[in-house]
């Protein structure tokens, strides 16, 4: 154990930053409760499912832990580390498939340099599960023995995968899924929806609170699920040409978002030259800010990627699953109900299946350096075989 914090119990209780997490009191409580106390662990290892709130709650871990206020929210500290930039909270994440030795002797680096502002150095090291062995080992020396004022918070969805040497170092706090109707509730509280679109956006994001946000908020998000179902919809109508420029639009809707973010980049960049004047930046942190934006750019579009395909599987899921159940209230797709009808009786339930597994194989490409457009395109001509060999021979 080791004193980090000195805030009193009402800053602490009182902390709006904590009530943008849903669905965790039990591990909210935990965690205020040490850093009430003043005798905070200097490893945590938070473990659920994707998407429940982990990342999150670390950040704003890392601001009451810094914050003169004990995370209030509002100033340049909590505001630095809400967008990334903060110089003493460091986020650790897979290069590719793993989290490197190479990382880790960076991070070891940066833990021996002062703080630049900070009250404490906190590493946020996101998908433990996914070090190399090697770099494992290593981070196990660093958790072992960490200087004063140092944090780790381990992030993880899957326990068995990491060292037991590693959490059995680090204090553990469970996450839990979030409730299909609390999901709800929070939407329509935090953004004004009506109960349908909640309850449709809930449905949509897999239990994954980020997602089902973005479905509710974002036009961008709501046009592109429009096109996508509306393409697997009439696939049977399109011929080959037609399918090669749908491709091309997939592949568009993937990229567009990047330009946003490459700005958000450049805006990031000219804060922190600002902040850091004529000393300029760092070369540690700039090295870092730029190796998080490239990851940023790679994670981006893969998402994009990812999120098509899973807006396929969803008509797919949802016509076998009407089809044998009979149960509507099943469905993802509510407000596509009577087109999910429509295609129940045109497709048999082999068709349906070999689709899905078309569809995942496209998903698993998803792993390696594949060209994008390639892979858009073979699916959809599987696809289009399939649907349009079943329609044909429906009407014979």
């Amino acid at each position: 154990m080791i004193q980090l914090l000195s805030v009193g119990g009402n800053a602490l209780e009182d902390n709006f930053l904590w009530s943008g997490i849903i669905g965790q009191k039990d591990a909210i409580d935990k965690i205020r409760a040490s850093l009430q106390s003043g005798e905070g662990s200097h490893a945590w290892l938070f473990v659920g499912p994707r998407g429940v709130g982990k990342r999150t709650t670390a950040k704003v871990m890392a601001a009451v832990l810094n914050c003169e206020e004990g995370g209030c929210g509002r100033c340049a500290s909590c505001s630095k580390i809400s967008r990334g930039i903060h110089p003493d909270v460091s986020l650790i994440e897979p290069e590719g498939n793993f989290i490197t030795i190479e990382q880790v002797r960076q991070l070891q680096q940066f833990i021996s340099l002062k703080n630049y502002e900070g009250r404490a150095k906190v590493f946020i090291i996101d998908e433990t599960d996914r070090f190399t062995q090697e770099a494992a080992n290593a981070l196990l020396k660093s958790l072992e023995e960490p200087p004063p004022g140092v944090v780790f918070i381990l992030i993880t969805a899957n326990l068995e995968a990491i060292l037991p040497t590693i959490v059995s170092r680090c204090r553990q706090v469970q996450f839990r899924s979030i409730a299909a109707q609390e999901m709800i509730v929070f939407l329509i509280n935090k953004y004004g929806l009506s109960y349908d679109k909640a309850s449709l956006a809930t449905k949509l994001s897999s239990g994954v609170l980020g997602t089902a946000i973005s479905f509710a908020t974002s036009a961008a998000k709501k046009e592109r699920r429009k096109k996508v179902l509306g393409i697997i919809r009439d696939i049977d109508r399109f011929d080959l040409a037609r399918l090669s420029f749908i491709a091309e639009e997939f592949l568009s809707e993937v990229k567009r978002p990047l330009d946003e973010l490459k700005v958000k980049h450049k805006k990031e960049v000219s804060e922190l030259k600002e902040q850091f004047g004529l000393k300029g930046i760092p070369s540690h942190i700039k090295k870092r800010l730029e190796q998080r934006h490239k990851r940023e750019i790679s994670r981006e579009e893969h998402q994009g990627f990812e999120e098509i395909l899973n807006i396929l599987i969803s008509w797919f899921r949802d016509i076998i699953l009407l089809k044998e159940t009979d149960r509507q209230d099943l469905l993802t797709n509510q407000d596509r109900i009577l087109e999910i009808k429509e295609r129940v009786d045109l497709l048999t339930g082999a068709d349906v299946y070999e689709c899905l597994q078309i569809i995942e194989e496209a998903k698993q490409l998803l792993r390696f350096n594949v060209n994008m457009q390639l892979t858009f395109e073979t699916m959809l001509f599987k696809i289009h075989e399939v649907v349009t060999v079943q329609n044909s021979s429906h009407f014979r």
